[in-house]
């Protein structure tokens, strides 16, 4: 009923992939050829040029390798297997030559198709980009003729092919599609009733069962944990809250992400067995778990376990820097710096540190010094400015990744006010006082110079007495005002 967990990757079933990916790559160079698409650079060897070729060759191993060549294309225009001259020429046998132990049927039928990676997620609906469909027809007799010598290039190269792969093969021909029996070895069975009581057990809330069936089916070996991320994590968040010796959804996906590279050179597109690229991830795309991971990590920052403090400031616990720190590594490597979602995730990270960290200037309790207001200023006008460039480079990564943006931009600027809310407070509360005082004498706290006139002491310097030039009037320097000229 549900799809097994396993990568089913047998003799048999390479076999039969590497003739279908071979059929249909003849198949495609033939109606190539037909539609007059080939490479002009391959055509038949003149005497002019093969004496040419001859005499510029100065070793004389390629030399020999270019005969041995020409008498293989002789020798399979004589037995049938090449329909015209041009068909195996020199340029032809020598990249067949090179590639032969490297060459991947597969590869060669993936590279001429959209990758279902690159369009994940990105729906493409401005009718003005839609192109008409290309409609060219083929003769029945063409057709029949493009088979034939399709069939006859891929047996030439699988003689020796297994009874059964050869049966498939002849039914895909054909058309027809071969149903394949499920395995009757006794761990694909085990695999199977597993893998069913699992999602069963998860449709109709038991825990527990499914909890079991988990726990078995990682241990099995070639299960891929990655296709079970998503049971594993709901499994997970439902016992996690009732039993203290389970972990939680957090932690499993912490050890899915240290355990699994980005870095896989698996060309994942090709094996239908497996997941695909944007689940397990790979060089260009960020596996989902991880982002999972991230998303669960910045829910647990957020949640407030102090919160029968009397001081906000307690709450900011050491959980939110770590993941800001692990972030800030991820995106120096691909495929993370150019994923979107992850400087999202980054944005909001610092939009909370910058929320948490001016909740005290608006908070009427907290009481610190010029010192420390400096400090924590300083440390909210960082996290504001990180969290613009985080929002900027989501901006520019992602085309199609929507987030609130203007939302998000006006929350940024109420934490900035906050920092200035506590002097716009004390502002009319100092001009009362000042109008209070009046007639009293001012305080050294209120004088920025706090020079303060003493009772009973006369100035060190007498105005009326001569100065040091002889004088007994100001001196001046430049105009003069209009004291002095007066």
């Amino acid at each position: 009923m549900f799809e097994l967990p396993t990568v089913q990757n047998s003799k048999r079933i390479r076999a039969t992939r590497k003739l279908r990916y071979q059929y249909v790559n003849a198949l495609h160079r033939e109606h190539a050829k037909l539609q007059g698409h080939l490479n002009p650079g391959v055509a038949l060897p003149t005497p002019e040029n093969s004496a040419a070729e001859e005499s510029c060759d100065a070793d004389p191993q390629r030399a020999s390798s270019i005969v041995r060549k020409r008498r293989k294309r002789r020798l399979l225009g004589v037995l049938g297997c090449a329909d015209s001259d041009s068909e195996l020429s020199d340029v032809e046998l020598q990249n067949h030559d090179d590639n032969s132990h490297h060459h991947d049927s597969e590869k060669e039928f993936y590279s001429r198709h959209e990758k279902p990676q690159e369009s994940f997620e990105v729906w493409k609906t401005d009718q003005r980009l839609a192109v008409p469909m290309a409609s060219r027809t083929v003769s029945y007799a063409d057709c029949r003729q493009i088979e034939k010598n399709a069939h006859r290039r891929t047996m030439a190269k699988n003689t020796h092919i297994p009874r059964t792969a050869h049966f498939q093969y002849s039914a895909m021909r054909n058309g027809l599609e071969v149903s394949m029996p499920p395995s009757p070895a006794y761990h694909h069975v085990h695999y199977r009733q597993l893998s069913e009581l699992l999602q069963i057990s998860i449709l109709h809330k038991k825990w527990e069962n499914a909890y079991r069936c988990f726990t078995i089916l990682i241990r099995l070996p070639g299960v891929d944990i990655r296709s079970l991320w998503g049971a594993g994590a709901a499994i997970l968040d439902a016992l996690s809250q009732s039993t203290k010796d389970i972990g939680t959804t957090t932690e499993f996906l912490g050890w899915l992400s240290s355990i699994y590279t980005s870095k896989s050179n698996f060309n994942h597109s090709m094996n239908l067995t497996l997941d695909p690229v944007f689940r397990s991830g790979s060089k260009t795309h960020s596996a989902k778990f991880v982002i999972s991971w991230l998303w669960e990590s910045l829910f647990d920052a957020c949640s407030d376990r102090n919160s029968g403090s009397n001081n906000l400031y307690d709450n900011f616990d050491s959980r939110l820097p770590k993941l800001m720190e692990k972030i800030s590594e991820m995106v120096l490597s691909p495929p993370y710096m150019e994923d979107p979602e992850i400087w999202f995730i980054y944005a909001l990270c610092h939009l909370i540190c910058a929320d948490k960290l001016s909740a005290r200037f608006s908070n009427q309790n907290e009481t610190f010094s010029g010192l420390e207001k400096d400090i924590a200023r300083n440390q909210v006008t960082q996290s504001i400015t990180n969290a613009h460039n985080c929002l900027k480079n989501c901006l520019d990564k992602g085309e199609h990744y929507k987030f609130p943006h203007r939302f998000i931009q006006e929350q940024l600027s109420a934490f900035e006010k906050r920092l200035y809310q506590i002097t716009k407070e004390r502002r009319p509360q100092e001009g009362l006082k000042s109008s209070e005082n009046d007639s009293s004498e001012p305080s050294s706290s209120d004088l920025d110079t706090q020079e303060l006139p003493a009772q009973g002491l006369s100035p060190i310097v007498d105005e009326e007495d001569e100065d040091f030039f002889g004088r007994s009037g100001r001196v001046h320097f430049g105009f003069d005002s209009d004291e002095s000229s007066s």
